[in-house]
């Protein structure tokens, strides 16, 4: 796992909605019972694409809601315009590149999906300490 999927993952979780659609899937795959209805799940693979920024990395969000669920079209795009909001929030770089289309209906859910090619904001900055601040035991000398 590298830097760049513990921060999003971090992003994710922190989300009221997200983080209970993550908690959603895990509890599916204890229960073997994929897709969970009502969850995301992310999957990522190297962006590999022409001119793609070096630690860049592609997260792909598929989206599941009930087939039951009241306009599940609207919900699906709700999540993930939810989790491009949560991305683009500045703590790394985020550009939406695909969004699955058409709805898929499967057996007791209907999914759609969204990729974004994600890359940390500065190279070499995630997973390092901040810079330029005292150590906590410091005096401040602004009285």
């Amino acid at each position: 796992m590298t830097d760049l999927h513990l921060v999003v993952g971090g992003l994710l979780t922190r989300d009221p909605l997200l983080g209970t659609l993550l908690l959603n899937h895990a509890v599916g795959l204890q229960c073997e019972r994929l897709p969970a209805p009502s969850s995301i799940v992310p999957s990522w693979a190297a962006d590999e694409r022409p001119g793609a920024p070096a630690g860049g990395e592609l997260l792909t969000v598929e989206a599941h809601v009930s087939r039951y669920t009241p306009r599940p079209h609207r919900c699906l795009d709700h999540v993930l315009d939810t989790v491009h909001a949560v991305l683009t929030d500045g703590a790394v770089r985020a550009e939406r590149l695909d969004d699955g289309g058409v709805p898929d209906i499967g057996s007791g859910t209907v999914s759609r999906s969204a990729t974004w090619a994600l890359a940390p904001v500065a190279v070499g900055v995630l997973g390092r300490p901040a810079t330029g601040y005292r150590p906590s035991g410091a005096a401040s000398s602004s009285r």
